[in-house]
């Protein structure tokens, strides 16, 4: 599901309410954890986000992250951990024991078949269909692939140990894990299992998977110490078959080599990038410019990690294979003057996983980034509400709407025409008067004070008037918050302090979604002043003010239109309300 490069929608801090319903829903779906496990899991005080994820596969999807490191993913009702997690908080849910050679098979996408299954010497224990469950390998007792079981137990015993074991979710060094601290995984000997897989390897040759149901007896052999690597990684495909072909065997690749096979690749994918550039072009340019940029996420080019050792080797052995022509043009210093597209390497290049993956994840990137312009193009919006009072809740109860209800001007427009409709109120002799029923007499008026008919138009404003005044802001790349009363200005005034110095103040820049640290640090490049950010004084909610010497309306103006802040919100830049104070 993660092998592939996925989308964040949105990435949002989990607030007390959402930590308190997470905190149910794993509690609901893993019984044994202790409230005092669910705290650790889940605690108050600690950083906590919640992402919205689009996968390559068109999934949408929720994931749960703990200072950064993904903890849970949510695929519809279904919630499972992930290795970080499993590694740091096991969870005693059902796990399944593979091969080390096995694990480069499930990263590269595929499931757990019964063949790759290492059975436990006490026999299978029972577990049911869509059960969530993790993979170890023989010799660790850490997870490193998350899923659910294809199978129960019951369908084992009646339709034989064959097929698929578990549907691979996530793994170890997939997308997902690229999104915490890359903690590589962590060894958890189990003493217990290492003895009984000694035991077996010295005793038998075959182990029979279920001791406890004798009905089953297909028998999976295990690795032998003298037996030929090649039949080995045949006998243990997830695929439940022998693969006919030399392709099917997985190879082990040493850090070495797969420093030497990262660099040729990145290096093929900077030719093609770097195709249309002038030459010649200084080494140390085209590194920095085109081949580190095409490393994968996750991954560093160390040439010194690598057979080569230095670049200027690595460089030699690219232009004896006809990738690139390298002359010293300066004494000391090395430049490339050609760049040979046609070579057979880059053709086999442009075929391989590599540079389909690259391909895929700059398409969804370009995507991302089309979608935060089209956001961003838009600015903050900022729509006037209404909530439901508790003197009209009498006559909103008759939609079925509750005290607090949030509706817009129009709503309230398309209610109160529906309602005057359905009781025939609209006055015979002018249809723009309302005749008043005691209904709306009550929820407009006080007692003592009534009107027999009122226009259409003051019929709605008396209505909006009695409802309690709210707005909704909308910040690019957020969802909308809805808020009470009506929204404050951004304020910019002028203060004059001793010695005949002027310092600029601006306020409530956090209402519209403004950091004021990162707006402070930008005021002060753009206005060659100082600035600084401070609590504003007097409220009780953190709030804070930024101030920066001198006059600087204009810098600040230019600024709060490159945020797109509407002008009807700001007060202080057209010179009437800007106020000159002494202290």
């Amino acid at each position: 599901m993660f092998r592939k490069p996925f989308k964040i929608r949105s990435n949002n801090t989990l607030r007390g309410s959402e930590r308190r319903k997470l905190r149910e829903n794993v509690s609901k779906s893993y019984p044994m954890l202790t409230t005092e496990a669910l705290s650790q899991l889940i605690p108050n005080k600690e950083e906590m986000s919640v992402m919205k994820i689009f996968t390559h596969n068109e999934e949408i999807l929720t994931c749960y992250c703990l200072k950064k490191n993904p903890i849970f993913f949510q695929i519809n009702t279904l919630l499972l951990p992930t290795v970080y997690l499993l590694w740091s908080y096991p969870c005693n849910i059902l796990s399944f024991q593979t091969f080390p050679n096995v694990l480069a098979i499930l990263a590269g996408g595929a499931d757990l078949m019964f063949p790759g299954v290492i059975p436990p010497k006490e026999g299978l224990p029972h577990f049911n269909v869509n059960q969530p469950c993790f993979v170890t390998l023989l010799g660790n007792s850490s997870a490193v692939a998350v899923g659910v079981t294809a199978s129960s137990k019951q369908d084992i015993i009646n339709d034989g140990a064959q097929g698929k074991r578990v549907t691979i979710y996530h793994c170890y060094q997939d997308h997902l894990w690229l999104l915490g601290d890359r903690t590589e995984v962590p060894l958890m000997l189990d003493i217990t299992m290492l003895l009984k897989s000694t035991d077996n390897v010295e005793h038998a040759d075959v182990v029979i998977v279920d001791d406890v149901d004798k009905s089953i007896k297909n028998i999976v052999e295990l690795p032998d110490a003298d037996r030929n690597p090649a039949n080995e990684d045949k006998s243990y495909t997830t695929d439940g078959e022998n693969p006919t072909n030399e392709t099917e065997i997985i190879e082990e690749l040493s850090p070495q080599e797969m420093m030497d096979k990262l660099l040729l690749n990145c290096f093929c994918q900077a030719v093609l990038d770097a195709k249309k550039v002038e030459l010649p072009i200084l080494v140390s340019k085209f590194s920095s410019r085109y081949l580190h940029p095409t490393c994968p996420e996750g991954q560093r080019i160390d040439v010194k990690k690598s057979s080569y050792r230095k670049m200027s080797k690595f460089l030699a052995d690219m232009q004896v294979k006809g990738l690139i022509e390298v002359k010293e043009l300066s004494k000391g210093v090395e430049s490339i003057t050609k760049l040979y597209l046609e070579n057979e390497i880059l053709k086999e290049y442009k075929k391989s996983e590599f540079a389909q993956l690259r391909k895929e994840f700059q398409e969804l990137k370009l995507l991302e980034e089309q979608d935060a312009a089209k956001k961003n193009d838009k600015g903050v919006e900022i729509r006037d509400l209404f909530s439901v009072s508790a003197k009209t809740v009498t006559f909103f109860k008759e939609f079925e709407l509750s005290k607090g209800a949030v509706l817009s001007a129009s709503e309230v427009r398309k209610y109160v025409t529906e309602y005057v409709k359905k009781q025939q109120l609209t006055d015979p002799a002018n249809k723009m008067y309302v005749r008043l029923d005691p209904l709306l007499t009550d929820t407009l008026y006080e007692r003592g004070n009534y009107e027999e008919r009122l226009p259409w138009d003051a019929l709605l404003t008396k209505l909006t008037g009695a409802m309690n005044i709210c707005h909704e802001v909308t910040i690019p790349g957020h969802d909308p918050i809805i808020k009470k009363g009506r929204m404050d200005f951004i304020e910019v005034s002028i203060e004059q302090r001793m010695g005949n110095k002027k310092v600029t103040i601006i306020k409530n820049l956090e209402s519209f979604g403004i950091d004021t640290k990162r707006f402070a640090q930008e005021l002060q490049q753009t206005a060659a002043s100082s600035t600084s950010v401070n609590p504003v004084p007097g409220k009780n909610i953190t709030s804070e003010l930024v101030l920066v010497q001198g006059v600087q309306t204009n810098h600040i103006q230019k600024m709060l239109d490159a945020h797109k802040i509407p002008r009807k919100y700001i007060k202080g830049l057209d010179g009437k309300d800007l106020k000159k104070k002494k202290r």
